[in-house]
């Protein structure tokens, strides 16, 4: 991946959820759907009571709502929301007088995640197409930024993290859940397409995500815990579970 641009990475992350948003039952060399949310920890007790649409295309890096404290009437957004199943939980948790915002680069993922918000009858969210560099949204604007395993999928990772500094109000706080490395992997790793969307390809080692965090701003950077998965399939591959501030 090393030799294709930051826009054809882009295209091809954007394409390849997009897919598995068609067609959840496909074959990917990552985990998808709902025994995987299972597996990091999703209550079984209520995606056993949601729609399939809402779990079939979950891919994310593992389970943040254990450590998101959210509180009612709070302001979040769901950066890379893809089917809405952390925006469900999100919604919830923020109850009416709250607001949650999901994003996501695939207008596929997009749609599913609005009809699917239909479908709970849940009415306190906003679902946009967006890239992640170049959010759209106002500064100062949210309480939380939520993520879950979407900036190894990024070409431009400090972009991407200045940019939810920016839109977080001052005491604001990011929580979120990302494969990061205990050291760099080969250049042949690295450049290939198939590691990146194992969320392998395109990861950090964890002190250089750590320096990056503190270099766009970010304050109390703590790392709650790290666990392996079937994300991490690789090695040198843990996904952390990180919640940072804007003082």
């Amino acid at each position: 991946m090393l030799n294709i641009n930051p826009d054809e990475i882009k295209k091809l992350v954007k394409d390849k959820y997009s897919e598995v948003s068609r067609d959840p039952c496909g074959v990917f060399n990552f985990p998808v759907g709902k025994i995987f949310a299972l597996k990091v920890g999703y209550p079984k007790e209520v995606l056993d009571n949601l729609p399939s649409s809402l779990t079939e295309s979950f891919t994310g890096a593992n389970n943040p709502q254990p450590f998101a404290e959210l509180k009612g009437g709070e302001i979040v957004l769901d950066l890379g929301c893809g089917a809405g199943l952390d925006l469900y939980f999100y919604a919830k948790a923020v109850r009416d007088k709250g607001r949650v915002y999901g994003l996501d680069i695939s207008e596929d993922m997009v749609s599913k995640a609005r009809r699917n918000m239909e479908l709970v009858g849940i009415k306190n969210t906003e679902i946009s197409v967006g890239e992640s560099d170049n959010l759209p949204f106002n500064d100062n604007f949210f309480d939380v930024v939520a993520s879950n395993g979407i900036y190894n999928l990024s070409p431009d990772k400090e972009a991407v993290m200045r940019e939810v500094y920016r839109i977080l109000k001052l005491g604001g706080r990011t929580v979120f859940c990302e494969i990061v490395l205990k050291e760099l992997l080969s250049e042949d790793e690295r450049k290939s397409h198939s590691d990146w969307f194992r969320c392998i390809g395109g990861a950090l080692p964890e002190k250089e995500f750590l320096a990056l965090m503190e270099r766009v701003g970010f304050k109390n950077i703590e790392i709650i815990s790290t666990v392996r998965n079937a994300r991490t399939g690789h090695p040198l591959a843990i996904c952390a579970n990180v919640r940072a501030y804007k003082i």
